[in-house]
């Protein structure tokens, strides 16, 4: 028996040496999720020795060639190539991750299927203040060339169907394989811990250089990697000599959870956020975490750490001084954020994948439309009757989804 083909597309890869982020993460546990039930095929950038295919617990990665353009040229020639992969492939179903510098692209006019877009970040107002483009007006347009989108807020919800309220809009945030209860350390801890992709202005590395206290006993450990530019605007910040802010570079695997389980708190002092994975990391390890008050971050609860006025240097020096100098208040806190992370736990996220996607193949009239025609176009020669029948299957997803 055939099963359908699933194809997911993102340029980041976990082992892409300038990103490797929390969107490649989130991207493999979902297609692991889904190929228990389906055919998957990841299309990713290329990198150096990232050969031209792999396969990883049953999902078939290719590589596209845009390595050659560096880390973000090869964001551009990644989303001109998808459109020439989409003409020569047809699957059922194609999950499209959105890329910088709009959270867009023109692949929906391309597919010879229906394309569901994954918003991991809505990212055109911030390049367009980064490069003085209207990035944000293309995005707004761009968006309404997709029927279907997965978000991981409501604040991002909201966006997406202001920009196309035809669309479906399902919201599944990310999540993770908690630790077990016997490995965590409520309270205690070695060094405060940054835990992210290095971009000084989009992280806030700066607001959290200036946030450190002069008398500090707790070293300030910035784990992540970035761009050679990034990775050399960041080290240009750190004072030299003091020994009170350590960076450690990339890290993974083994080494990055013996971080987490050391660290004291977590401090997420990002301009700009959708998500961020690795805030719920160190909640799952028992670890509140200090952050702006972005309404992206509104999930993290009150009861899980410490917001501050957005981008307030002040306050944020304040939060972080407070939780060092108070082992019990961590405690406190530690323990609220390991219970909040139950609800994030990445078997619950992967079965919302899992759901979803069976119900979008299996709604009427479902990629039923010829070769060469795109989604929206597609949609025109649907009976009313199969319409609402889709929009009844997609409104009872996203109902279970936010009764989970």
């Amino acid at each position: 028996m055939n099963r359908p083909h699933v194809v997911v597309s993102n340029y980041d890869d976990i082992g892409n040496p300038h990103y490797g982020g929390g969107g490649a993460v989130v991207v493999g546990q979902i297609a692991r999720r889904l190929a228990r039930d389906f055919r998957v095929t990841v299309y990713t950038g290329s990198y150096r020795g990232s050969g031209r295919s792999q396969v990883r617990d049953g999902v078939r990665y290719v590589f596209l060639p845009v390595g050659w353009a560096g880390p973000r040229g090869g964001q551009l020639v990644f989303m001109a190539l998808l459109p020439l992969v989409a003409l020569l492939r047809r699957p059922d179903l194609w999950i499209e991750s959105v890329t910088p510098p709009v959270s867009a692209s023109p692949l929906p006019l391309f597919a010879r299927c229906p394309v569901v877009a994954l918003v991991q970040m809505l990212c055109g107002a911030d390049m367009g203040r980064r490069y003085k483009l209207p990035f944000a007006a293309i995005e707004r347009r761009t968006l309404r060339l997709y029927g279907h989108f997965v978000v991981l807020n409501e604040t991002d919800r909201e966006t997406v169907q202001a920009a196309n309220r035809r669309a479906s809009v399902t919201v599944i945030p990310n999540g993770i394989a908690r630790p077990p209860d016997a490995d965590l350390a409520y309270g205690a801890g070695e060094h405060i811990l940054f835990l992210g992709r290095v971009d000084v202005r989009q992280k806030g590395l700066d607001l959290l250089l200036g946030a450190v206290p002069a008398d500090c006993p707790l070293p300030v450990v910035i784990a992540g990697g970035g761009t050679q530019q990034e990775e050399a605007r960041l080290k240009a910040l750190l004072p030299e000599g003091d020994d009170r802010v350590r960076f450690v570079g990339r890290v993974d695997g083994e080494r990055k959870e013996d971080l987490l389980r050391r660290c004291a708190f977590m401090v997420v002092p990002s301009r700009y956020e959708t998500f961020c994975l690795s805030a719920l990391e160190a909640m799952a390890h028992g670890k509140p975490v200090v952050h702006f008050e972005l309404p992206q971050l509104a999930w993290i609860g009150a009861g899980s750490g410490i917001a501050v006025r957005a981008f307030d240097g002040d306050e944020l020096a304040a939060a972080v001084a407070r939780l060092v100098h108070d082992g019990s208040l961590r405690a406190r806190l530690g323990r609220g954020a390991r219970d909040r992370s139950a609800a994030y736990d990445a078997a619950l996220t992967g079965d919302r994948y899992r759901t979803l996607v069976a119900e979008l193949l299996a709604s009427p009239g479902w990629g039923q439309h010829p070769p060469g025609t795109g989604e929206r176009r597609a949609g025109r020669g649907r009976t009313p009757s199969s319409r609402r029948a889709r929009r009844a299957t997609l409104s009872r997803s996203r109902a279970e989804g936010r009764t989970r």
